[in-house]
């Protein structure tokens, strides 16, 4: 036992660096590392074993880089979804084994496959780091756009890019050495693979890429999150799949020669400099007008503000495309005047927000919700809005403990907004989307008074979600009214746009809707408007109604989202741009066309594929040459 404690006394007697070498050899050869080493290069596999090998490790280089977190945890998570991993390895694999069948050598095959599939993700590893916004299909046509994109930023080269590179330098001379005397596969070999091949090939791009149901049940999939959704199933996957959004749906018999003769036959008109007033733009988040329903009885009005602004203004109800949700399809429609804008623009894109901006505009605005929602952050710059804010840059300080800023607090910054975009002297386009009211609302009371009477035959929980959802509207239009009111003492010319997105979200399964005896049934025409209506008003100050020699005051009657921009130039005397002349051609057929509904002299007609009139099919062309039309140098140049 004494001489057991002499030798352990000696050993930590002896210096730190001889005890810690000694450790490390005893360690060496006590796992055997030296026979695994040896084992490990003596170790061979076949030349198909080594290309799925290496396809793997490929995909998991891929699906590293797939966040900005460049973590090898998020690798090792795609291997708990064999699935969505495999969805991933597919493509690379194919290519990999093609190479492999075409030159004969292992190595050169993996780095023909290795640097296609390391741009790729680098690419898209970049992008989002710098934009917030992957790589799709679509982008690989917008190379000088990039370019210019990429002299703008540093691009730094973090470690696990730096590792990716190294380790795919040094696979390929590896592999070189290590396969470099293994004869080509057979003929027969290749030919059996070659099957295979065309069959793995097909199947995957003909049934599992573009199964939604595949891609719901392998990771996120919103579309108000594009960007997670995107991320969650790696790169290379949801990238092959962006192909089928490459470009819209043409109408049928497209002619775009005779598209672009249509549109130009109408002139590129301006604005006259003495009538370019401020246009301030205001989308309610899930606003809509329940007074028009006979079986609702209010102990308080929650639209007596709005009522009252409504009174003094051009007013009307808005068709949109949407319920409840999806809130960019009337907003894009705004701005665009596209009838049913659901894509996701990529580029710069034809926008009134454009035309305004080349007329000297400032063109800016505010949501207080994130900016990755919906890709504002970059499709607000696609559609021409030179700065806008969201919760990131600036309304995450005005939360405190709030889920969302309250319109009693966004509202007033539209006015700080106008005073600022107006110090320069320039004519102010700003377009603000509120967050209040949206839903769910609580099956628990949560309001200041009660709005909505009680009746027998409601039950508790969805006449308070009704009650909670009419508190909302009454705070938000008390402070449209305040903003109205403040307008209306500028010596500038304003005019102010109010109008709602969407009918509100009222209960699962729409309970509260069918609790207040609401019709949504939309193949009757009361529910069909009851379900897709909001309310839209147009309101301007004395210096804006001196400056146009409009009013601004009367019945609108029903109008689609799309059509509402258009309206305010009608009312305003201008012509607009010769989209917006179309636009105004269209409106003599029908006030609106709904995705599910148009009307025509009163009467609504189901949106049937192939039998529509003459005149709205003819349109289609027009808008969608407008819609694929790339915004030119010149035109961007202008409109700085």
């Amino acid at each position: 036992m004494r001489l057991r404690s002499e030798t352990f006394a000696r050993w930590m007697l002896r210096p730190p660096i001889r005890r810690g070498a000694r450790m490390l050899s005893m360690l060496w050869y006590g796992l055997y590392i030296p026979v695994l080493l040896r084992r490990l290069r003596a170790w061979q596999p076949s030349v198909a074993v080594a290309a799925g090998l290496l396809s793997a490790l490929l995909t998991l280089q891929t699906l590293r880089l797939s966040s900005i977190t460049a973590d090898w945890h998020v690798a090792m998570g795609f291997l708990r979804k064999p699935l969505l991993f495999g969805m991933n390895w597919l493509p690379i694999a194919a290519l990999l084994f093609a190479l492999l069948w075409l030159t004969g050598r292992l190595y050169l095959a993996y780095a023909l496959t290795a640097a296609p599939m390391l741009v790729l993700t680098l690419v898209n590893y970049y992008k989002l780091l710098l934009r917030g916004d992957p790589l799709l299909f679509a982008d690989i046509s917008l190379v000088s756009e990039a370019k210019a994109m990429t002299a703008n930023y540093t691009l730094r080269l973090a470690p696990g890019v730096l590792f990716a590179l190294v380790l795919t330098a040094g696979m390929t001379v590896f592999l070189y050495r290590k396969y470099r005397g293994t004869p080509p596969p057979s003929f027969t070999q290749r030919a059996a693979g070659c099957g295979v091949w065309i069959a793995a090939v097909f199947g995957y791009m003909q049934w599992a890429l573009p199964s939604d149901a595949l891609y719901s049940r392998t990771g996120l999939s919103v579309a108000w999150m594009p960007t997670q959704s995107y991320v969650a199933h790696g790169v290379v996957y949801p990238f092959l799949r962006s192909m089928a959004s490459l470009n819209p749906n043409e109408p049928e018999g497209y002619d775009a020669q005779q598209a672009a003769a249509v549109l130009a036959a109408y002139p590129q008109a301006d604005i006259p400099e003495a009538e370019k007033v401020n246009i301030i733009a205001i989308m309610l988040e899930a606003y809509g007008d329940f007074s028009k329903q006979d079986g609702l009885t209010f102990e308080n009005d929650p639209y007596a503000d709005m009522h009252a602004l409504m009174a003094e203004s051009y007013a009307g109800e808005l068709v949109v495309n949407v319920f409840a949700g999806e809130t960019i399809n009337t907003e894009r429609a705004f701005l665009t005047g596209y009838l049913d804008p659901t894509e996701n623009f990529r580029a710069p894109v034809s926008s009134f927000v454009w035309y305004l901006r080349a007329q000297g505009y400032k063109t800016s605005g505010s949501h207080p919700g994130n900016c990755w929602f919906y890709n504002r952050l970059n499709v607000n710059r696609y559609l021409g809005f030179e700065s806008y804010d969201f919760y990131e840059n600036r309304f995450r300080w005005y939360i405190k403990g709030a889920r969302v800023l309250p319109d009693t607090q966004f509202l007033p910054t539209v006015l700080m907004d106008y005073h600022t975009g107006t110090g320069t002297g320039a004519p102010l386009f700003s377009f603000h989307v509120t967050y209040q009211n949206h839903g769910p609302y609580a099956t628990t009371p949560a309001y200041d008074k009660v709005y909505l009477a009680w009746r027998d035959g409601y039950n508790e929980a969805d006449y308070h979600i009704a009650n909670n959802y009419f508190a909302g509207l009454a705070k938000t239009g008390r402070q449209i009214k305040l903003l109205a009111e403040r307008f209306a003492r500028e010596k500038k010319p304003v005019v102010l746009v109010v109008f709602g997105d969407h009918m509100p979200w009222w209960g699962d399964g729409n309970s509260t809707y069918q609790t207040m005896g609401v019709n949504i049934d939309r193949t009757t025409e009361e529910g069909f408007f009851n379900y897709f209506s909001t309310p839209y008003l147009i309101w301007a100050n004395d210096a804006a109604k001196t400056a146009l020699n409009q009013d601004f005051v009367g019945d609108g009657g029903r109008l689609g989202a799309s059509f509402l921009m258009q309206r305010l130039f009608t009312l305003a005397g201008w012509d607009g741009p010769p989209y917006m002349q179309a636009l105004r051609e269209l409106e003599t057929h029908t006030p609106f066309v709904n995705r599910e509904r148009w009307m025509e002299e009163g009467a609504l007609f189901d949106a049937v594929h192939g039998q529509e009139p003459a005149w709205l099919a003819a349109f289609r062309q027009v808008e969608y040459l407008e819609k694929t039309r790339t915004i030119t140098k010149e035109q961007l140049s202008k409109a700085q």
